[in-house]
């Protein structure tokens, strides 16, 4: 049985958050733990699994969405039977759960994969498979955004029970972020469990859509989630559509932003290097 390093567990959490029954990854935490301390585990662990053996609790072991783009690429791996690594699970009682690997599970089961799929056994405790769930959505090839990171980070934060220290690693922040967090928590209250997103959280604490900003970076960590989030929507509504289609994509900004096109030509400009741009350029003149 191929196993991962057994990670430290908790030392001295940190101000745990409120204890609100209706925040479902709380809820979920609270079931596996207790199925984890009444359930035998079986005594030998097969290092494959049919897929339908592989359950899911993506409000816990999920930071982010999906990315459709990068699941449609994986499928096609999926379809050519090229083989992926090992999906991360963690077995608890009867049960092994997904902690690593929902983009290759989804791909497998667009492709319809029939037969078990290779898998590897997380050993650590309920707690520490959900930081770790975090920690390899950081080092993927397809790694979360600043927003996904921010998201889950407000997720652990609520969640409580980790040190400061323990949800920076995990997602990707800084101490300062948690710090923050820690005071959006206290100051919303169990309303806190109404914000999935920490961009919703802080504008909610602020009282007003654009919170105040102590300072440059504060408010770069604030855009990026935000477009971080609409990015995710429209992925969701468009899939890869836009993306394959540039002209199409084109149009329809230059339809929706109207007169304010020049404004969004000029914050572009940015993103694309003197040498991306030469280059398409160059190859427009081919034609």
């Amino acid at each position: 049985m191929n196993q991962d390093a057994t990670i430290p567990a908790p030392v001295e959490p940190e101000a745990a958050s409120l204890d609100v029954v209706k925040f479902e990854p709380s809820v979920l935490l609270a079931k596996l733990k207790a199925k984890a301390d009444t359930e035998v585990m079986p005594e030998a662990l097969p290092d494959h699994l049919p897929i339908s053996a592989i359950a899911t609790e993506t409000a816990l072991f999920q930071p982010r969405g999906l990315v459709e783009n990068h699941v449609h690429d994986l499928t096609r791996v999926a379809k050519s039977g090229r083989p992926f690594d090992p999906l991360v699970v963690i077995q608890i009682g009867g049960n092994a759960y997904l902690v690593d690997g929902h983009h290759r599970r989804e791909a497998y089961l667009n492709a319809k994969v029939t037969q078990p799929i290779p898998v590897t056994y997380f050993v650590g405790s309920v707690e520490e498979a959900v930081l770790e769930a975090g920690r390899a959505n950081s080092k993927a090839k397809q790694p979360m955004t600043n927003g996904e990171r921010q998201d889950f980070a407000w997720r652990l934060v609520r969640l409580g029970g980790y040190a400061r220290k323990q949800v920076a690693d995990a997602a990707g922040v800084s101490l300062r972020q948690v710090a923050t967090m820690r005071d959006v928590l206290k100051q919303l209250g169990e309303d806190a469990f109404e914000h999935e997103s920490w961009w919703q959280a802080r504008s909610a604490a602020s009282g007003r859509e654009s919170p105040s900003f102590d300072s440059d970076e504060e408010r770069e960590e604030w855009l990026e989630a935000r477009a971080s989030d609409l990015a995710r929507r429209m992925r969701k509504e468009f899939t890869g559509k836009l993306i394959a289609n540039p002209e199409l994509a084109a149009r329809a900004l230059n339809i929706y932003f109207g007169r304010k096109l020049p404004e969004l030509l000029y914050e572009l400009r940015q993103y694309v290097s003197e040498e991306d741009a030469q280059e398409q350029g160059e190859v427009n003149d081919d034609f």
